[in-house]
């Protein structure tokens, strides 16, 4: 039934990164800490990898960084980089031209806590989700990134 559900999702379990988004991973974000989850934005049957980086120099009060890389070609592009965002991260059912917008938790530094709606520009996402108008907690969506569970 879960394997079922995650790839109706186009959602591959965390951790497995094709060998070239691996490269990206640490050679480009210099990431070594990172939660990573896949889904497809565009409707191209590709799936989008993101890539929540969780090393000290990447995290400050108000969260850690978010990548979202595309695939392009043999590559793949960062359309997603913002440097204040926490889990849960998630899919939200609407679209901005022709991508997936995406939520993330705004919360720390003095912060009121709330969900962004991030909104694909022809080009990118925005990279200060702060900045972007906030949206209901329960707006459709799935969750690619838990938030993480305090002991």
């Amino acid at each position: 039934m879960l394997i079922a559900l995650l790839l109706a999702a186009k959602i591959v379990a965390p951790g497995r990164l094709p060998p070239a988004a691996e490269k990206v991973v640490r050679e480009v974000l210099h990431a070594h800490i990172y939660d990573t989850a896949q889904a497809d934005l565009n409707r191209d049957g590709r799936a989008e990898i993101f890539v929540y980086v969780k090393d000290e120099d990447h995290c400050g009060s108000g969260g850690c960084n978010l990548y979202v890389l595309s695939p392009n070609r043999a590559n793949y592009r960062v359309v997603l980089h913002t440097m204040i965002t926490r889990p849960p991260i998630r899919r939200l059912a609407t679209s901005t031209h022709g991508w997936r917008d995406i939520g993330v938790l705004v919360a720390g530094g003095g912060v009121q806590p709330h969900e962004a709606r991030l909104h694909f520009n022809g080009k990118r996402y925005p990279g200060n989700p702060s900045m972007v108008p906030a949206t209901a907690m329960n707006a459709k969506g799935e969750t690619l990134i838990e938030a993480e569970r305090q002991p």
